[in-house]
């Protein structure tokens, strides 16, 4: 059972860029969450997750936001692409037909080759290795609606696992790994925080706290973890944050004030955060 678990949210360019401001705040608050026991991402989250567990200071990571030395992604969205993930999400008020929705335009997905993903994700990788701290990396199968959190003991290679986490669709196609075809574990939950009920304490960030439609919310999630017993912290995007993030979480030139609107953020949370964490 892991200590420490620090849950990272989807959310695009702006969600990745918020947190790793937030990260850089707490730690210069004195509350260091990248030394968590356990780290587990989706989506954004997973390339955030894995940057951390390869050893990447929360300050240096903000400092490539702030500069735009290093944009995780630059994907094309479309305004048709909004219409379809909509369209799947807010057709049902059933979470498991929403999934099921969501898993059918990913499987449709045809214009974009798996292996474009494969490379673009393969380009932020720090290695291709699986990092020595656990990693827990969630994706959810579209033939089968199965959620897993892929670690170095799934049998499955890095760059495959952080792919199949951030492969929303109808953005990207889905990930081949064994007999299954993964996608974005967002199109379960944001931040699949009830998946780490296996730890002590847990601080989930949630740049997006829910997902459109009947997807379960990062609130609801993080509740299921206190009844198991598990102590938490919740930190969610604040109105200027929002602001900050503008209507495209795919836009780069949101990316340095979303990243400077999570580390101002840090102060209002780091002493909460610190009676979880060592407490």
């Amino acid at each position: 059972m892991a200590d420490t678990a620090l849950v990272l949210g989807g959310g695009g360019l702006t969600a990745y860029a918020w947190q790793a401001g937030l990260l850089a705040g707490l730690a210069e608050a004195g509350v260091d969450l990248s030394g968590a026991h356990l780290l587990a991402g989706t989506s954004a989250g997973s390339l955030l997750a894995v940057e951390l567990a390869a050893g990447a200071a929360p300050a240096d990571l903000y400092a490539e936001q702030i500069s735009q030395e290093r944009t995780i992604l630059e994907p094309a969205v479309t305004f048709a692409m909004t219409v379809k993930y909509l369209w799947a999400a807010l057709g049902s008020r059933d979470p498991g037909t929403v999934l099921k929705r969501l898993s059918r335009l990913a499987l449709a997905v045809r214009d974009v080759p798996e292996s474009e993903l494969l490379d673009a994700i393969g380009r932020q990788l720090p290695g291709r290795a699986w990092p020595e701290r656990p990693l827990r990396l969630f994706a959810v199968d579209a033939l089968t609606g199965a959620t897993a959190g892929f670690s170095a003991g799934s049998g499955v290679d890095l760059l495959r696992a952080t792919a199949a986490s951030c492969a929303l669709p109808p953005l990207f196609p889905p990930v081949t790994i064994g007999e299954g075809r993964w996608v974005d574990g967002g199109v379960r939950s944001t931040t699949n925080a009830d998946l780490v009920h296996d730890c002590s304490r847990a601080v989930v960030l949630a740049p997006v706290p829910k997902a459109p439609g009947a997807a379960p919310g990062a609130a609801g999630q993080v509740a299921s973890l206190a009844a198991h017993g598990v102590r938490t912290a919740l930190v969610v995007p604040d109105r200027e944050a929002r602001r900050a993030f503008g209507r495209n979480a795919m836009d780069p030139s949101r990316v340095p004030g979303a990243a400077r609107s999570g580390r101002r953020q840090a102060a209002a949370h780091a002493e909460r955060i610190r009676a979880v964490w060592h407490g």
